[in-house]
């Protein structure tokens, strides 16, 4: 029976922490990610459990059945699971709609916000807290001879269902449920445990027969594990180590997650390895003491040497962490880049996190079965329970709070790990200390070998371990490999409440990069700390940082009052307040640290720091627009990589529509979004979200690899008014780099919101509740994944956004790109360096592509006919490409005239007329004369004589037939040329493209 129930409590063990996991979740979106939201959240969840197995504890001796009672109080905590959705989704809807605006900002919003966080979660947490009590009450009482074998087990078998609940939420149920439907799993599981432990209820008395006495259960329990009384000072010291143990445990659990994310990455899964990893220590712990039953003074002794280990082994962490870079860097080597290789490196970040706190946890594994048989032997009986874990989870909320309010900021990450190693080995040595009052020889040396041992091994690595804060701020999980800088380079280095906050000297550049937990998240070049002089390109992600929030106010520049989420280096907010019209612009920060981190990019950004309309907001995103009645004109999001856990919170459907409250009418809302490190289904699903709730949208490249995506909430979005750039704070600004004049900054554009609009409407949307950015963003980071779709909607030369928008774009004049790596703004440069003949400066891909087009050139005024017709409109192809100078929807009718000559002179085949057909069509927007060429050629495709690439035939060719109405030809296009495709079935273009065919007017 024991058995049974052990495999009853794993299930409701994982039910418990997927409730924590994702009660968490859900809370985040409504309080906030910031320091003090998570500390609060945890304490509401801790407290209640607290609450509950103290209130059981104290009732014990009267629950004649415990395991109806925890039937019960599973089956209610299951109904609540299920309904826990719902009642978010009404309460924070009320309190959003009526609530928050009828209180105002101030101690009353904030009392609200908290009393309704509190309200949707205490209960379950209450219950949660009664479960151990009273499972562990109801199989002591069958088995009570074997009291901490009983204990031991059950501990073990609650803490491995949890560290298993942890991983399969988060790598399972989330991706397929969602929220709503993970609450719902662990609900299931929690109405199956109900029935079972209802059903083994029913099947034995209350008076438990096993132990053959006339006694009531209780007294039976008591008497089959020792009635010995135990002094009251005894007692209390038992919970005063059993509420330490729980102090030391979360420090050691709060900082090794903060230590290990710099290692593997602070993405959610990463979290989620680190949570499940600790709690399989306990678990460990707890069955390795299963068998360990002694008198009281041998369990005094273990459980003193128990806590010296702990924290000898906790502070011997340190030099094991600093060597964990180095196994990183080997598997980021080892695995390939592939969905099996991403298994194998989970796998590894797992061994990894054990390899940290295996050690550690073990030991605190062991300390509640010990201290719980001890106390059960007295008279504290049953009562001891419920006693002992609500005391334990008392002393989790405490270290919580000191953890991350206290040494975290004041004593950083080392010294928080030695502070816990200090709590656990103060503990064994005041345990020793009692041990040894009834001891015949207090002062023999042997005794004292453990203590002094832990106290020096605490003192010998808190003084000698220095971890390298080079290798800490190095993004090894990223880049897979350690910086070794010739010097130090790290100028700036915070443990902040949030995250952890660098700031290094780039070697060779000179310039500054700004780092979250080792992720890059600012970066300017040397040029930008001293006074203007000769203009030169934008160099490191400073276009990024300059482009997003200008291209914004240009939709906006009548614009009056702005909000910034995310400081960074604080360019951005400096860019804006260069606009005399802004009166003030809100700059919204979680962490603290990044602002003082930002004071290193002085001058550069000082705007921000001097500028009396600057003002800077220390507050999680949501829950500062929740709790400021204020009306923005233009809001600029610009946060973290999506993959870094709570960050993808900001570019949900939910957040913009939570935002859309805050803009003024006729404002214009920026959302920034990174195309590497991420794949196409991803980024749809934010553009999906942003076109849930505002009415028109266009999305722009701000640099190689950025985009920016401009929505309004009028009807339709306004002209861009490229003045901006002229507005003399910003235009001194931008001396630095070379002009960007209209027609640049207009081939920034990528596309707008009706040419997304068939492929936008075609599936989900990135939600709080189904989080597919959240839980798929790493993944597509390790696979090194790129959104080529949204990369190449506009860049190519016959891109698809131009051709669906008919946009027609001239040729560059302008013989250099300001922003290097946007691939329109190269082409521009190349084309006038072509017409001008001057390539002094130039790249080295454009020398090389100007003796392309010369050598095409000399072949298109050669007497002789081809040797290979192929290979000449291939030549033909990429000359033309070559000589467009970023132009849509305008005919190079020089090249085309001296190719039809070379045809006209010649005995072609029939494909490479019409190839040369297709190409002028295309280039001049002839949809007509393309889907006319598009026959032979798809023809021969079909036969497998390729004359054109296969994507470029299959958009040529789809595109002219749905513009001549021809929706069958599309279709038909698309069946023989897909399968000759490079691109996959997830690359926007495909997907957009089958949507155009799939509309309801071309059904």
């Amino acid at each position: 029976m024991l058995i049974v129930l052990c495999l009853i409590f794993v299930l409701s063990g994982a039910a418990g922490l997927v409730y924590e996991s994702i009660w968490a979740r859900y809370l985040g979106l409504f309080v906030g990610h910031g320091a003090y939201a998570q500390v609060l959240v945890l304490v509401i969840f801790l407290g209640g459990m607290s609450i509950g197995a103290l209130a059981v504890g104290r009732r014990a001796e009267r629950v004649r059945r415990p395991l109806r009672w925890y039937a019960a109080v599973e089956l209610a905590v299951g109904v609540f699971g299920l309904l826990f959705h719902g009642a978010f989704v009404w309460s924070t809807g009320h309190a959003y709609d009526a609530l928050f605006p009828a209180l105002g900002p101030g101690v009353l919003h904030v009392v609200a916000k908290w009393a309704i966080a509190a309200l949707l979660i205490l209960p379950q947490s209450v219950l949660l807290g009664a479960t151990f009590p009273l499972m562990a009450a109801g199989a002591l009482r069958r088995v009570p001879e074997r009291a901490g074998h009983t204990i031991a087990l059950l501990y073990f078998a609650n803490s491995l269902g949890a560290a298993a609940g942890v991983l399969v939420a988060g790598f399972a149920l989330l991706a397929r449920f969602g929220l709503p439907g993970t609450l719902a799993a662990a609900a299931s599981a929690n109405l199956l445990v109900a029935a079972a432990a209802s059903v083994i209820s029913r099947r034995e008395p209350a008076s438990a027969p096993r132990i053959a006495t006339t006694e009531d259960p209780e007294t039976a329990v008591r008497r089959a594990v020792g009635d010995a009384a135990l002094p009251t000072t005894l007692v209390r010291l038992m919970l005063a180590v059993s509420f330490g143990t729980a102090v030391s445990s979360f420090v050691y659990e709060i900082g090794w997650i903060r230590m290990l994310s710099l290692v593997l990455g602070s993405a959610t899964h990463s979290f989620e390895l680190m949570l499940s990893a600790f709690i399989l220590g306990l678990a460990t712990g707890a069955f390795v003491i299963r068998r360990r039953n002694g008198a009281e003074r041998r369990t005094l002794q273990q459980l003193a040497h128990v806590q010296l280990a702990m924290g000898a082994l906790a502070v011997a962490t340190l030099p094991v962490y600093a060597r964990s870079f180095d196994w990183m860097a080997a598997f980021m080597a080892a695995f390939t880049r592939e969905p099996a290789g991403y298994v194998g490196f989970s796998l590894a970040r797992y061994a990894l996190c054990l390899a940290v706190m295996l050690p550690a946890t073990v030991c605190a594994g062991m300390t509640l079965p010990l201290i719980t048989r001890f106390l059960l032997r007295g008279a504290e009986g049953e009562r001891a329970l419920g006693r002992v874990y609500g005391v334990n989870t008392l002393g989790s909320i405490v270290g919580v709070a000191l953890a991350a309010l206290v040494l975290l900021p004041v004593l950083g990450l080392e010294g928080m790990i030695v502070a816990g190693a200090a709590i656990d080995i103060g503990l064994g040595i005041w345990l020793l200390t009692a041990e040894r009052r009834g001891a015949r020889d207090p002062y023999r040396i042997r005794r004292w070998l453990p203590p002094l041992a832990a106290a020096a091994v605490l003192v010998t690595i808190a003084a000698s371990t220095r971890l390298d804060r080079v290798a800490m701020t190095s993004g090894v999980y990223r880049y897979g490999a350690i910086r070794k800088p010739a010097k130090p380079d790290v100028l700036f280095y915070a443990d902040g409440r949030t995250a952890t906050v660098s700031v290094r000297r780039i070697a060779g550049n000179g310039g500054l990069s700004l780092a979250t937990n080792g992720k890059p998240d600012a970066s300017l070049g040397a040029e930008w700390f001293a006074a203007a002089s000769t203009p030169a390109p934008f160099t490191l992600d400073a276009s990024t940082q300059l482009l997003l929030p200008l291209v914004t106010l240009a939709h906006a520049p009548d614009a009056r009052v702005a909000a910034v989420v995310g400081q960074g280096s604080g360019m951005s907010t400096h860019a804006l307040l260069g606009d005399p019209r802004l009166t003030k612009v809100v700059t919204i920060e979680i962490e603290p640290e990044m602002l003082r981190a930002s004071r290193l990019f002085y001058p550069a950004n000082r705007r921000v720091f001097d500028d009396p309309r600057s003002e800077q907001a220390i507050e999680d995103a949501r829950a500062y627009f929740a709790s400021h009645d204020r009306q923005f004109d233009l809001i600029l999001s610009e946060p973290s990589n999506p993959w870094v856990a709570g960050v993808s919170g900001l570019f949900t459907t939910e957040f913009y529509a939570h935002v859309r409250r805050f803009l003024s009418p006729g404002g214009v809302f920026g959302q920034w979004l990174h195309l590497t490190e991420i794949d196409d289904p991803l980024v749809l699903s934010v553009v999906r979200a942003v076109a849930e709730n505002f009415s028109d949208y266009a999305l722009y490249a701000v640099g190689n690899t950025d985009i920016l995506i401009v929505a309004t909430n009028q009807a339709h979005l306004p002209a861009p008014d490229w003045s901006v750039f002229a507005l003399p704070a910003v235009a001194a600004d931008l001396r630095r780099v070379l002009p960007l004049t209209p027609s640049m900054l207009d081939a920034l554009h990528i596309a707008d919101a009706a040419t997304l609009a068939p492929v936008v409407r075609g599936g989900s949307a990135n939600s709080d509740f189904r989080p597919v950015l959240d839980l798929g963003a790493e993944r597509a980071r390790y696979l090194k994944a790129s959104a080529r779709g949204f990369l190449a909607l506009s860049s190519e030369r016959f891109a698809l956004a131009p051709l669906l928008e008919d946009r027609r774009f001239p040729r560059g004049t302008t013989p250099a790109a300001p922003v290097p790596g946007v691939a329109r703004l190269q082409a521009m440069e190349l084309g006038a360096r072509l017409d001008s003949q001057r390539f002094d400066g130039a790249r080295t891909a454009d020398h090389a592509a100007a003796e392309r087009v010369r050598a095409a050139e000399r072949l298109l005024t050669a007497a002789e006919a081809p040797v290979e017709w192929h290979l000449w409109v291939e030549r033909v192809r990429e000359a033309e490409e070559l000589r467009s100078g970023g132009a849509t929807g305008v005919v190079d009718t020089a090249l085309f005239a001296a190719a039809e000559r070379v045809l006209a002179r010649q005995s072609p085949p029939v494909q490479a007329r019409a190839a040369i057909a297709f190409l002028r069509g295309m280039a001049g927007y002839d949809h007509v004369a393309v889907a006319r060429a598009s026959v032979p050629l798809i023809d021969a495709a079909r036969r497998g004589d390729d004359w054109l690439p296969a994507d470029l035939l299959r958009t040529g060719a789809v595109v002219a037939a749905l513009k001549t109405g021809d929706v069958r030809g599309a279709r038909a296009a698309m069946a023989v040329l897909t399968p000759r495709s490079s691109l996959d079935a997830a690359d926007l273009r495909m997907q957009l493209l089958w949507a155009l065919i799939d509309e309801p007017g071309h059904r």
